[in-house]
């Protein structure tokens, strides 16, 4: 008797030996830190327009604009683009995504309930008769596969990375959907303001028209002097037809970016909107390194690179053996009322491992497929970092050529409206005739066309350039998020 009891006091011990030594195993990891590579930038951009004292980008910095119709439709597309309630369903597949990889990781209990009436067959087991019996039973079932590899951590980690980017993903959309409201709003206004100026033109080319066809009549002038006049016109009118067509569609674009039903598109494409155009806003830069840290793309891109090389390490983990722990504590009785008495309480506890022997090729597939998952990861990072730099860099020179465009365009409109003036002048003393002041002040129009093109293209390189820097965003919320 005693030797028995010896014999399962050793077999407990070995039993819980095993147990410890799995646990402490249960905390190994195959996996790697994850490396973002590095990518060297120049010390500062070349140009003219940085502003070190103030380095940093408002998250709302359109409002510097000061223009409540602007707002109130970026607003308004934050709330109803359909581009950005995908992003945000997106999220929520990835966050159940994490929630299941989570849940891998800690033991399953179930609850198992058991009623059976059976009668056995006469014909077997050289039985002479039938046998009636009852068996019913109620067990909690505990499952629990170890974590020795890292395989559900690393899975886990994979996961989470995974819901950043997405996060990041419907950043990139919403700093995208705000430019280009923003960049659309203001290509309207340039539109109506050109409409206005053309209108003016078209006003001045018939007075000049109805002068030359006065003249006509007297014979002062040929038949072909009118007939020039005529065609310049109708050339103008077009020029107008084009800018209205434009201003059309240009309201119905924006109208689709806001979110707006087609009924409500009519209704958008009938609203007044303003004619003359703001001033541009400052633009603050730092240096290039601290800027691109602020873009969700490149957010995005090296949260899919840290999930594709925690791929790599769950892939890898199934070269070796998984071990899993099972346990149950529970009653089971013929007799329904004896179910919950002492004597038929019953538990059991036990491991299974499964070790792959002939499939390891097919592991080996997988783990060159997370490979080279994390490859194009990374190329992709690489490459999202470098159009990055490219977009800052290309408008940044844009800006400057558009600037200097602006200081020209300045100073000709500013001689065409002297030579307006003298005209004027000259006219009121009877030097010039009035064909030679109209002339003038259609030319004077004409360059303030220009000025207010290079205008709209300022403003748009601006936006562009918000966009370009990351529009103040910030990924600190970011960090909360992979605290949780």
């Amino acid at each position: 008797m005693q030797n028995l009891q010896k014999k399962e006091k050793k077999m407990k011990f070995n039993i819980y030996s095993i147990f410890l030594i799995i646990l402490i195993l249960n905390g190994c990891s195959i996996s790697n830190d994850s490396v973002i590579p590095q990518i060297e930038f120049p010390s500062e951009y070349d140009t003219t327009i940085i502003d070190k004292k103030n380095s940093s980008i408002e998250e709302m910095w359109w409002e510097n604009y000061q223009d409540k119709k602007l707002s109130s439709l970026i607003e308004e597309t934050l709330k109803n683009n359909y581009d950005l309630q995908i992003a945000m369903a997106n999220i929520s597949l990835t966050r159940a995504s994490l929630s299941s990889s989570i849940s891998e990781r800690y033991p399953t209990i179930e609850l198992q309930g058991l009623a059976n009436k059976q009668k056995t067959s006469a014909s077997v087991f050289e039985s002479t008769s039938q046998n009636k019996y009852n068996n019913y039973s109620l067990s909690a079932v505990l499952n629990y596969e170890l974590d020795l590899w890292g395989k559900y951590k690393n899975a886990e980690n994979s996961a989470n990375s995974s819901l950043l980017a997405s996060y990041a993903a419907r950043d990139t959309i919403k700093l995208s959907l705000v430019a280009s409201v923003i960049d659309n709003y203001f290509l309207l206004i340039s539109l109506n303001e050109q409409l206005n100026i053309i209108n003016q033109i078209i006003l001045t080319k018939e007075q000049i028209l109805k002068k030359y066809q006065t003249q006509f009549d007297a014979g002062s002038i040929s038949k072909i002097d009118i007939y020039q006049e005529k065609s310049s016109l109708t050339n103008i009118n077009i020029e107008k037809n084009s800018i209205q067509q434009a201003i059309s569609l240009q309201k119905s674009t924006l109208a689709l970016l806001v979110g707006k039903t087609p009924k409500e598109i009519d209704e958008f494409s009938k609203e007044i909107f303003k004619e003359k155009l703001p001033k541009d806003i400052v633009v603050p830069l730092n240096l290039p390194s601290e800027l691109l840290n602020n873009r969700p793309d490149i957010k995005q891109a090296e949260e899919n690179l840290k999930a594709s090389d925690y791929n790599i390490s769950v892939a890898k983990a199934m070269y070796f053996p998984n071990i899993s722990l099972t346990g149950l504590i529970g009653f089971e009785s013929m007799n329904l009322d004896n179910l919950f008495q002492s004597n038929s309480a019953k538990n059991s506890l036990g491991s299974n491992l499964v070790s792959p022997i002939l499939n390891t090729g097919k592991i080996s597939a997988n783990v060159d497929s997370t490979k080279a998952n994390k490859e194009l990861a990374e190329i992709n990072y690489k490459k999202t970092v470098q159009q990055a730099f490219q977009e800052v860099y290309d408008i940044l020179n844009k800006r400057d050529a558009i600037l200097k465009n602006m200081e020209h365009q300045k100073t000709y409109t500013k001689n065409i409206e002297e030579i307006y003036r003298i005209t004027q002048n000259q006219y009121n003393q009877g030097y010039v005739d009035f064909i030679a002041l109209q002339s003038a002040k259609r030319n004077y129009l004409s360059s303030q066309t220009n000025l207010i093109k290079l205008n709209q293209s300022l403003i748009s390189s601006t936006v562009s350039l918000y966009k370009a820097l990351g529009g103040g965003w910030s990924k600190e919320y970011l960090n909360e998020i992979e605290k949780l």
